[in-house]
Parts: C-alpha cells; structure tokens; sequence
C-alpha cells in the first residue's frame, strides 16, 4: 500500500469520526461535558493524531463530497453527510492542524449545527469558529482572501476588493450582462455572453460560500436565453468545459435532467451527437455516467409526464408493463433510481438545507438515527437513548401525537428490528423508561376521562415494544381498578402488535395469562385460536375460562372445533362455558357441535344444558330433531327425550 492510500484511509477515519462527533452533540447541545460525548471527542482526538502525524489535513468540501489534494475521497453516508453539513454553511475547506480536543470540537460542531443565516449574520462559519479561539480545526473558503481590517495586504491580493460584493439576483445579473446588447449569429451571442460572465466573475468578490447563491442566479439567466442562444451556449460550455472554470462551474448549475434536454436540443438542431456530448462531460468528470443514460433514453423519446426514462434496465430495474402494474409508475421506479443517483445538482443540495423548525428537528433525529446504528459501545447508546427517552416522555405527557411520531420509528428502525438481542434490548428498556406509570394512567385517564382523548396516535409509533411496556405496568400493578383502566388502554392499542401478547400466555404468573387471553379475544383473530385452545387447559381455572370466553369472541365460527374440543375434552368447569360461547356463535357450524356435544357428552347434566342452548340457535330445531331421532353417535333416552319436547316446543316434529 501507498504512502498516499495510508494517508487517504487516515483521512476517511477522521472525517468518520468527526461526523459521529457531531451526530453526539446533537443528543447534547447544551452539555458537552456528557461522557458520551467526551467519549466521541477522544476518538476524533486519537483519529486525528494518526491523520495528521504526515502533516495537517486539508479537504476540499464539494457539496456531499470531500476531495484531498484534488482526489475525490470514497463515497461514504458519514462523509456525504458532514460534507453536507460543511457545505449548507458555505464552508468550501475543512482543515484539521492538530488534534482537536473536546473543548475545540464543541465550538465546531455549534458551528456546524448553527443555521446559516445566523453564521452569515456573525461573520460565516470561518470566523465564528475562529471567534471561539479554536486554531486546531479551521473552516475557510477555498483560495487566499484579504483580512478584513488588516493594515496590510499582500501584493497578490492587492487588486481584490476589500469587502464583499452583493449576489446579485437573476435580473439584476442580466442588467449587469448586458443581455439586451448581444449582436450577432446565436453563436456570437454566446460567446459574447461567455466572454462577459468570465469578466463579471473575476471582478466579484463573494463572501466565503456565496458561490452557490451567484451560480443559481446565474442559472436563472441561462434558463431565461432564447432558445438558439442557449443552445449555442451549452454547446461551448461543453466544449470548453475542461479547461475553463467558468464553464465548468455553469455546467455544475444544471440538473441532470436539465443538462440532458439541452444536449438533445443540439442534436435536432445541428449536427453534434448528444450521447457523444453526454460522454465528453462524463470523461472530463464533471457529471456521472447516468447522464449517457439519460440522454439515451431521452433521444429515443422514453419520456413519461416530463420524465425521462433513462438506463433502467442496465440498472437492473424491470420497467415492463406489468412490473409497473404490480409495482407502481415507471415514474415512481424511476423516482427510486434518482433518489439513489448522487447527481452534482447544485440547487437539489441547497434545496435540502434545513430550514424550519421542523426540518432541523427532522435532521436531528436521523442524525441520532445514524449515531446509534454505528456505534459499538452499548453503554454510550444507553445514554443517548435516556436523553432521547425523556423527551419522548414530555412529547407523549404534552399529547403532541406528531413529535412522537417523529421520534420513535428512527429509533425503533435503528435498534428495535436489530438482530443483536442487546440492541433490541436497548430499545424496549428506553420505550419502558419513556411510558412510565404515572404518565400511562394518566393516558387512561384521559381515554375514559371527559375529553374522550384517543390514545392510538400517541401510542401507536411505538409498536411492539409500547404493548411490552404497558402489559409489564398491567402486570405489576396491583390497584384493582387501575388494572381495569390499562386494559381498557391496552384493548385500544393492541390491535396488529398480539405478538407479545400471545408471549404472556407462557408467564408463570396466572393473572398475567388470564389478562393476556382476555386481550386476544378483543384484538386477536383466527392466528391466535391455537395458542387460545390450549389455554383452555391451564392449571387455574379463572384462566381457562377467560381463555374459552376469549376463543367465541376471537375467532367466531372459526373457533368452532376448539370450543368443541373444550366442551367435550376439557377439565368440567370449562365445558359448561364452551357450551354457552357456542350457542353464542350463530353461524350453522356451531349448532351442529352442540348437537354432537349432546348425542356425544358422557354427563347428562351437559347434554341437556346443551340441548338448551340448542334450542334457542336459529339453526337449533332441526338440529333437535336430529337428536332425538336416534342418529349415530346415538344419544341416552333421557336426552333423547328431552329434545323431543324441546322440538315439539319449537314446533318441529321430531319423530
């Protein structure tokens, strides 16, 4: 391996390091002194060491990418990420002189999380950091600048204006063009306009990250040109791509969407080949390969509603009909193939800055996502998640149905399907911490209370693991009507997520299983009978009559043969409750096993309860008559009796 690989490799251990870093401040903005948080600086400190022990790091930030010494390190979702959060605040070059310690990564990641219009307001990020005494750590435009105030200013830096200039918007740039004075052929025109723009942009001094502001008004421009004009111009930016950085930095301001039309708009109009322009850009490296794709596609006319249906198949993506019938639009695959695309879309990247309240909220969030997916140490996790548990417990305390459905799925995504135990354990431990008792009757008190508030959409989010948490309080509370009220709570919530509810049935505690079969015959189904029908047979007979009570209610007519089973095999105090549920049941089903039950049943005092309930069943006389005539399996005489003068009661002849 290279001296320059090992540097590289050290460079992305860092970079990883410092975005875990700033993922951690995020859970303690206000407390930097948090050990989880020491913990993360300590990394990013030993990390840096190694980095910079062959000299300081230098990155260059091009939106989600870094470059060191003008390479283009390894895509990575921790290094896009950083760079993004770099690149939002106009930051063009991160640099790490020497190893940054707690106190240094604290001021730059306030930096890092501090909105950008308020940096602009204090000076840009580079002087913020700067103003915190931070020296191990700098962030600065790319290229040497003046510094405001100096009394001095080097030679080289002479003709550069002390201060910096307006970003003009895309009006007032056309003005300052001179658009309305172009002469000449549409070829002329652009280049003139070329000339006019390389002019403009060496007299303009920007603050630091302004750049962006000036290249989407300039776009606004382009987009504006005539139609000969701009493809005129599109056509020599191409061309001169390579060499000039003007060219290269207005070509960065299309789309790929964008740029694809332009290059087939030349091709109707002259005689370049837009796929041979597609594959100039790609080899000069300024735009990805999916860009022959496009324009491909484009040329061909595979465009649907406006969207251009590029490379699918060499993507491995099936656009057949019917793949899009089974699987949505093609503009909905195609949707899935952009998201995946990291396309050098300048204005798609300032689209994604955080801008409200609620987009920051977003951010953090799956910035903590990401922290916890990533980190190994489990007691660093466990902090973290206490933090995160009692926020949630003040969103769920406050009723604000929509912050807690911000907060719980990216923590349950991270660590509540993970298939490490610990993880998942994490998880259910922080959910029981967050719902705790007081708040969880409080909860009920609100469902039963004057307000009739819904629990679901607060409770909902939280899925298996909130079912855990509230039948652990069921199961140790030991107020006989606040047990009332948390199964009223549960009954509400239960739905979709018996999962842990089938568990409690195998609990030692016998209350706990009868509570667990009383909750499956309200949200349970059809899946549950079998674990219901052996519940039937539990060695406390208060549970296996709530068990047979639940199999009616969960299963109806489907739970017909267990109830069956239970009234003619189970333990006696159980079978008087099966003959009851099933005549219950009206389906046609259930009158026939409660004619079975009586022609069948060694106790005679059952077989005439059954007839009983039999007689009252809409599909009962008939039934009766059955019984009393003596069809096999052959009923006593006193039973057979019995159904004669019930039948004849009901009317039907039974003989």
């Amino acid at each position: 391996m290279s001296a320059g690989d090992e540097r590289a490799r050290a460079v992305v251990a860092l970079l990883r390091q410092l975005w875990l870093g700033l993922s951690t401040y995020r859970l303690f903005p206000d407390d930097p002194t948090r050990p989880t948080f020491v913990t993360a600086a300590e990394r990013v400190e030993a990390t840096a060491a190694t980095a910079v022990a062959s000299g300081p790091v230098e990155v260059g930030v091009r939106g989600s990418l870094f470059l060191l010494d003008g390479e283009q390190l390894p895509e990575d979702e921790a290094l896009a990420k950083l760079a993004l959060a770099c690149f939002e605040r106009r930051v063009e070059l991160l640099a790490v002189h020497v190893p940054p310690v707690t106190e240094d990564l604290a001021a730059l990641y306030r930096v890092l999380t501090t909105p950008s219009e308020e940096l602009r307001e204090a000076g840009g990020a580079a002087e913020a950091l700067y103003a915190a005494g931070v020296t191990a750590v700098a962030l600065s435009a790319v290229g040497p600048a003046p510094v405001a105030g100096a009394d001095h200013v080097p030679e080289e830096l002479e003709d550069t204006p002390a201060s910096p200039s307006h970003v003009p918007d895309a009006s007032v740039l056309a003005s300052e063009l001179m658009i309305e004075d172009l002469q000449g052929s549409p070829e002329d025109q652009a280049h003139s306009l070329l000339a006019r723009l390389r002019s403009f942009t060496s007299g303009l001094a920007l603050e630091p990250g302004r750049g962006i502001d000036f290249q989407a008004a300039v776009h606004d421009v382009i987009t504006q040109l005539p139609d000969g004009i701009r493809r005129a111009l599109v056509e020599e930016l191409v061309d001169t791509v390579k060499d000039d950085p003007v060219a290269e930095r207005l070509i960065g301001t299309m789309s790929n969407a964008e740029l694809t039309r332009a290059l087939v708009d030349l091709g109707r109009s002259g005689d370049r080949d837009p796929v041979a322009l597609a594959h100039q850009l790609a080899e000069a490296g300024v735009r990805h390969l999916d860009l022959i794709d496009l324009t491909t596609a484009l040329q061909q006319g595979r465009e649907e509603a406006g969207t251009i249906m590029a490379g699918l198949e060499q993507l491995g993506l099936d656009i057949s009909e019917s793949a899009v019938e089974s699987g949505g639009s093609v503009g909905e695959v195609l949707a899935g193939y952009l998201t995946a695309t990291k396309a050098d879309d300048v204005r798609t990247l300032r689209g994604g800055v955080p801008r409200t309240d609620r987009q920051r909220r977003e951010a953090a969030l799956l910035a903590l996502r990401d922290y916890v997916m990533v980190e190994t140490d489990l007691e660093q996790i466990g902090e973290a998640l206490h933090v995160w548990s009692e926020r949630v417990e003040r969103a769920v305390r406050e009723r604000d149905a929509e912050l807690v459905t911000a907060m719980v799925p990216p923590m349950r995504e991270a660590l509540g399907a993970s298939a490490d135990e610990e993880r998942a354990s994490l998880f259910e431990f922080s959910v029981k911490r967050a719902l705790g008792r007081d708040l969880v009757l409080d909860i009920a008190a609100w469902t039963e209370g004057f307000d009739g508030s819904d629990p679901r959409p607060l409770l909902a989010p939280f899925g298996e693991a909130g079912v855990e948490a509230l039948l652990d309080l069921l199961a140790d509370e030991e107020d006989r009507d606040r047990r009332a009220h948390l199964l009223g709570l549960l009954r509400r919530t239960v739905h979709g997520h018996v999962g842990p509810v089938v568990a409690r049935l195998r609990d030692p505690r016998w209350f706990v299983v009868r509570n667990a079969a009383n909750l499956l015959g309200t949200a349970g189904g059809p899946e549950v009978l079998d674990q219901l029908g052996a519940t039937t047979r539990h060695e406390v007979p208060e549970v296996r009559r709530e068990a047979v009570k639940a199999l009616m209610v969960a299963g109806g007519s489907a739970a017909v043969p267990h109830l069956q089973r239970a009234a003619l095999d189970g333990p006696d105090d159980v079978r008087q409750t099966a003959v009851v549920a099933l005549g219950s049941v009206l389906a046609p089903e259930a009158a026939t096993a409660l004619a079975t039950i009586a022609r069948s049943s060694k106790s005679r005092s059952l077989a005439l309860r059954t007839l009983d309930e039999l007689a009252e069943h809409p599909e009962g006389p008939a039934c009766l008559r059955e019984v009393a005539t003596g069809r096999s399996p052959r009923a006593s005489w006193r039973v057979r009796r019995y159904a004669r003068k019930l039948a004849r009661a009901k009317g039907v002849q039974a003989s």
